[in-house]
């Protein structure tokens, strides 16, 4: 555009996303003069916006992979409310952030930021109408044994012989049908027969609504059994007999029941040719039933880093894909016709998603396995489609498939740890891949080569899902496997080449009864990987506990794992800084001095050698969840013992004297020692709300703020609740 009043030409140079808008002034002799440019060049120097806003404009390809950031950070907010949000509003502020995105435009920075905002909006939207869709009737608690009839749909078997059986009830009590749960979880102790999936029966049950966190910010079980159709939890007191059932069941009853009867025949048949717990890891990796696992085992793989192995995620069904995908492409080959006309490797794909699909229903399907066979699918689509399998923006598409399906999985340690590894790893291969693009090879022999690459790939692998799970293992488990590295190394190929491979070939050759020899191969791979596992956890610090990390520490330390992962150039290493001050955040985190149960029967003071338990130690989750949220390795045995006689039990510390009363008459000497008394019983009003009396907390109190923890810090002492971390939710007990 030329102005006449100058004779000079002004250009309108725009960026392709609007970040870096500048009008150039051209004179007649060809001088460039970006009056804006020059302007923001001078306050970059001083402030960096103009190298940030250089590299995201750069970065603009990359933009797809903030999307399920984005719809995820809307997730995050629905579940951190205080109570449920209206839809009518929440529908609302989708169509508001829509609108201004649309009319703010892709082309700028504040388009791009408008969408984000539309994005967390529609995440928000998807995980309202979750709530709503799968929301069932949950039971109150019944205080005694009631009459139960209804359909097992499941059965899970411990390794002591006890047996939880998930049951979709057709008459509790005298329940109305409407308030009926749509399943209920229920434990069978003792040497009555355990039915089959599928039969009706009947007997009596002690029934409670599925419990909520034991310990404010844990773990939420009753979120998690809402969001499954568990609606209550409990124990059979009464032998399980045959009944007729009301309606026979339909088809995807029937197809459901007939899948599990076909999970646990597998499993017999694998246990019955693998003796000792190698046959129940290897049901476990087959059928995904992991209850008869011996707990020693579970401990030594907890503490070696390799519990991963057990749960059926990304490394499995890749392995079972991988191995489908390159045999089947090797069979082909055999053929000369075959492999120069036709498109033999998008036949191999097609069967190894074929494969991928049986290994997910044999699996049982859970929200893991779901999620891995989706990244599988994507990637086997890809190859069909002749793109890229294994890239960023197809582990993008597996994510918004995910969180859009179960909006709840993002809350989940198997989602958060499983999509870490791999966003962190395709990051990391995809920089050294372009790193060694203009690198000569050196003359080396091919089979030296291989073995090298096989070798550092290996421990690159171990070493980059180590880093990216390691902060979510400390937040959800409290535990931080410090030789998980060597164990995987040592491990991690038996797996890969000895166990799984020998798993798939065995499936495929029970329908014929040949299975022996690949279950054989397969039970010596799982006892190497036993035995590594055995080994390195029994290193003097294998395992070091932390105590329990706030939500704030996580998501600090998440946003630089993404910002570092998911840009390209060199504006991802602003990313170090965020995750650097997360992780020395970490150090600053101190556990609470006591903990209190949700039903005020139990308390545990910290001290410097553990928790003392006040009257003593009582459910053994609760006290493992408790021992690690305080840090310290977790004995069953419940560790010291108060102090205790027929009144109260008493222990203290230099921070906080505690006193559990259970006779009214030790609260005249106890409320004026103590810092801190927890009773069961209705305390006296004198005892309590007055300066100098302690603080007292009763049944009433557990009713309203369900499990307690109090820290002493200066001025007082500071009481966090489980309440105030779940909020008034459908899921909540606090709700019914």
């Amino acid at each position: 555009m030329f102005n006449a009043s100058t004779g000079r030409e002004l250009t309108d140079d725009t960026s392709t996303f609007g970040w870096q808008r500048s009008v150039s002034v051209t004179d007649r002799r060809g001088a460039v003069a970006p009056k804006r440019a020059r302007i923001a060049s001078r306050l970059g120097k001083l402030s960096g916006v103009t190298s940030l806003a250089a590299g995201l404009d750069a970065e603009r390809d990359r933009l797809f992979l903030w999307v399920p950031v984005s719809f995820g950070c809307g997730i995050a907010l629905y579940f951190s409310l205080p109570r449920e949000p209206a839809l009518t509003a929440v529908l609302l502020v989708t169509v508001v952030t829509g609108i201004i995105a649309l009319r703010a435009g892709y082309g700028r920075m504040s388009g791009a930021a408008f969408l984000g905002l539309f994005l967390a909006s529609l995440g928000l939207t998807d995980a309202s109408l979750r709530n709503r869709w799968i929301a069932a009737p949950v039971i109150a608690e019944t205080g005694r044994a009631v009459p139960v009839t209804g359909r097992v749909a499941g059965v899970e078997h411990r390794e002591d012989g006890a047996a939880r059986l998930f049951v979709a009830p057709e008459r509790i009590g005298s329940l109305p049908e409407t308030d009926l749960p749509r399943t209920v979880s229920l434990w069978l102790r003792g040497n009555w027969a355990v039915p089959a999936p599928g039969e009706t029966v009947g007997f009596n049950a002690v029934l409670l609504p599925p419990p909520d966190a034991a310990v404010p910010g844990g773990f939420d079980y009753a979120r998690q059994a809402w969001f499954a159709g568990i609606g209550g939890v409990g124990f059979i007191t009464s032998p399980p007999e045959r009944r007729k059932a009301r309606t026979a069941p339909g088809y995807v009853s029937g197809l459901a029941t007939a899948i599990e009867r076909l999970r646990l025949s597998i499993a017999e048949r694998i246990q019955e040719a693998v003796p000792g717990s190698a046959g129940t890891v290897a049901a476990a990796l087959v059928t995904g039933e992991r209850g008869a696992i011996p707990e020693t085992d579970k401990e030594a793989l907890r503490a070696s880093g390799l519990a991963h192995i057990l749960a059926i995620s990304g490394l499995h069904m890749m392995l079972v894909v991988g191995t489908l995908f390159w045999a089947t492409r090797a069979a082909f080959a055999l053929s000369p016709g075959l492999a120069l006309h036709k498109p033999i490797k998008k036949w191999a794909a097609v069967i190894a998603l074929s494969g991928g699909a049986g290994y997910l229903v044999l699996s049982g399907a859970s929200i893991a396995t779901q999620r891995a066979f989706i990244m599988a699918a994507i990637m086997l689509v890809a190859v069909l489609l002749d793109r890229p399998a294994i890239t960023l923006r197809n582990v993008a598409i597996a994510a918004m498939i995910v969180l859009v399906m179960t909006p709840e999985a993002l809350v989940t340690a198997s989602f958060q740890m499983s999509f870490a590894a791999t966003v962190a790893l395709v990051s990391s291969y995809e920089a050294l891949r372009a790193a060694s693009v203009n690198r000569t090879e050196r003359a080396t022999p091919p089979w030296l080569r291989f073995i090298w690459r096989a070798g550092v790939g290996l421990v690159l692998t171990a070493l980059i899902a180590g880093l990216a799970t390691g902060p979510f293992a400390a937040f959800h488990f409290n535990r931080v496997a410090v030789y998980g590295l060597v164990a995987n190394v040592a491990a991690m190929p038996l797996v890969s080449v000895l166990v799984m491979p020998a798993g798939l070939a065995a499936v495929c050759l029970m329908p014929f009864g040949l299975e022996g020899p690949a279950l054989a191969v397969m039970g010596l791979g799982i006892e190497g990987v036993l035995s590594v596992a055995q080994t390195v956890s029994g290193w003097d610090g294998a395992v070091r506990m932390v105590p329990q990390m706030p939500m704030a520490v996580l998501l600090v330390i998440v946003s630089g794992g993404l910002w570092l992962t998911l840009w390209r150039g060199g504006i991802r290493l602003l990313g170090l800084p965020l995750i650097a001050a997360g992780l020395a955040a970490t150090v600053l985190v101190s556990p609470p001095d006591l903990f209190v149960s949700r039903d005020v029967r139990m308390a545990a003071l910290r001290t410097g050698e553990g928790l003392v338990f006040l009257p003593r130690a009582g459910s053994d989750y609760e006290v493992e969840v408790w021992q690690r949220a305080a840090g310290v390795i977790p004995d069953p045995t419940g560790g010291e013992r108060s102090r205790c006689d027929k009144r109260a039990c008493v222990a203290g510390t230099e921070n906080l004297r505690v006193s559990y009363v259970i006779d009214p008459m030790a609260f005249s000497e106890d409320c004026g020692w103590a810092d801190v008394i927890v009773t069961p019983l209705v305390p006296p009003d004198w005892c309590r709300g007055q300066t100098g009396r302690p603080t007292v907390i009763g049944p009433g109190d557990a009713v309203r703020s369900g499990a307690m923890t109090l820290t002493r810090i200066a001025g007082g002492l500071r009481i966090d609740t489980a309440a105030a971390h779940s909020g008034d939710r459908p899921w909540t007990r606090r709700n019914r």
